[in-house]
């Protein structure tokens, strides 16, 4: 999953360089969106470690 947030981020950054802003603040968005999604996911869980 931080690979596929990276890969998004860098892909971000590609779009900004080459000048296309309005797709890469799309898929910051979507970024941003899945990010928010995979922290709640994880900070709500409960650990299953069996001692």
């Amino acid at each position: 999953m931080i690979a596929l947030l990276f890969a998004l981020l860098s892909l971000t950054m590609v779009l900004a360089y080459f000048d296309m802003r309005k797709v890469a603040y799309a898929v910051f968005a979507v970024t941003i969106a899945i990010s928010a999604y995979w922290l709640d996911f994880h900070a709500s869980t409960q650990l299953t470690i069996q001692l």
